[in-house]
């Protein structure tokens, strides 16, 4: 009797030991690593919507070589960010003189945005830079998304060569924080998600991101495979962040999250604040606030409307100004200057020598002001306000530009 009470004891703590070690086992997906999950599914391809390259840039004040070294020194500082897949100028530009010679050489938005259509590329960074009077470099910089031609980030800089690699990091880590971020759904349940973006990408714990899915127009019915439209249906909270992945609750859903989905954010907290606003506001009312894109490949140069183009006009407009002054000044004071130079009489040495000063000084005054206005139009042939003006002349066709203000 005894030796079957201990038996039984022992038949218990067995089988105790036993449903301890299963309830240990079990996975828990709300508490599993998120580096763990990623192993459970289909690693999914490295986002397709990363490619850069470093167009040129456009100089006033120094060489061609030396203004692609700067650009050089800009696509390595964007690499360092884990942001983009940097394409080389060089892998570029060998594509396109197979393809489209014609576009080369080129400083300018509208034929970077055709190189990168042409080479299926994403991103575009553009620039102009400068000396300026005060023997400091000034850089202008434009990130365009080459799919649908949107300018989404434009600064300016000024550095010399002490703080060069200081501003060239500064102004790397604004590009990427104020580009749109975008990943996929990995894994999802009802509860909770994980996407391909973490610590590496700058993803961290609070972090909102849209849910959306592309969807071809007239997809079930008639599809015209050229046009996309995309579909918010959620938002989703990180909540834990690893290396490569996070994972995040959702804040607010119209539909069931499915691996293969898009996410997209802002590492830059306004921005993201901004898009996540507008989202909500679409989900609440159930408005379709989609737009469509058709991939073509534009012909003539992008125009990009902002505030520094009235700015720029204005400026044109004041130094035209004065460059005409002047010179109604160098004609005047040098018609005077020959005709006392013609008829010189004595006591006429100090009317001389003023009309010759004039004269001087409206030449330097005149030549200086043209040059500002040279500098001013060249600026805007690369930054689009010049409008592009093909006009046939006695059964030929010239290019010309003209002002539209």
């Amino acid at each position: 009797m005894r030796r079957n009470r201990i038996t039984k004891l022992n038949i218990f703590w067995l089988l105790l030991i036993w449903s301890t070690l299963q309830l240990i086992s079990v996975p828990v997906f709300a508490q599993t690593n998120p580096e763990e999950i990623i192993q459970k599914v289909l690693e999914s391809p490295e986002s397709d919507d990363r490619k850069l390259f470093v167009l040129q840039f456009s100089s006033t004040g120094m060489t061609e070589s030396a203004a692609r070294a700067f650009s050089n020194m800009i696509s390595r500082n964007l690499d360092n960010t884990n942001r983009f897949r940097i394409i080389s100028l060089d892998a570029v530009e060998e594509e396109i003189q197979k393809q489209a010679p014609a576009l080369l050489p080129c400083f300018e938005i509208g034929c970077g945005i055709q190189m990168g259509k042409i080479t299926n590329l994403d991103w575009l960074l553009s620039g102009h830079i400068s000396l300026t009077p005060a023997g400091l470099f000034s850089l202008n910089v434009k990130l365009v998304h080459i799919f649908d031609n949107v300018l989404a980030f434009e600064d300016t800089i000024r550095f010399s060569d002490e703080n060069m690699d200081r501003r060239f990091f500064q102004l790397s880590n604004r590009i990427a924080n104020n580009a749109p971020l975008n990943g996929n759904v990995i894994s999802a349940n009802n509860k909770i998600a994980v996407i391909d973006l973490g610590e590496k990408n700058g993803i961290s714990v609070g972090d909102q991101v849209v849910i959306y899915r592309n969807k071809k127009v007239g997809e079930g019915e008639e599809v015209r495979s050229t046009i996309v439209r995309r579909h918010n249906i959620g938002i989703l909270k990180i909540t834990r962040v690893g290396e490569k992945v996070s994972e995040g609750v959702y804040f607010q859903t119209i539909e069931t999250t499915k691996p293969g989905y898009r996410v997209s954010s802002y590492l830059d907290k306004r921005k993201q604040i901004q898009l996540i606003d507008e989202v909500r506001k679409e989900l609440d009312t159930q408005e379709r606030n989609v737009y469509e894109i058709k991939k073509s490949v534009v012909l003539s140069p992008i125009q990009l409307e902002d505030i520094a183009r009235k700015k720029w006009v204005l400026r044109v407009r004041q130094v035209e100004y004065e460059k005409d002054f002047w010179q109604l000044v160098l004609l005047g004071s040098g018609v005077v200057s020959a005709y006392f130079l013609s008829q010189f009489q004595s006591g006429d040495d100090l009317k001389l020598l003023a009309s010759l000063g004039v004269f001087s000084y409206s030449t330097f005054e005149y030549f200086t002001t043209r040059n500002r206005y040279n500098e001013l139009i060249d600026e805007g042939r690369y930054k689009g306000y010049l409008d592009l003006k093909i006009r046939p002349t006695m059964g030929e066709i010239s290019i010309g530009y003209r002002f539209s203000f």
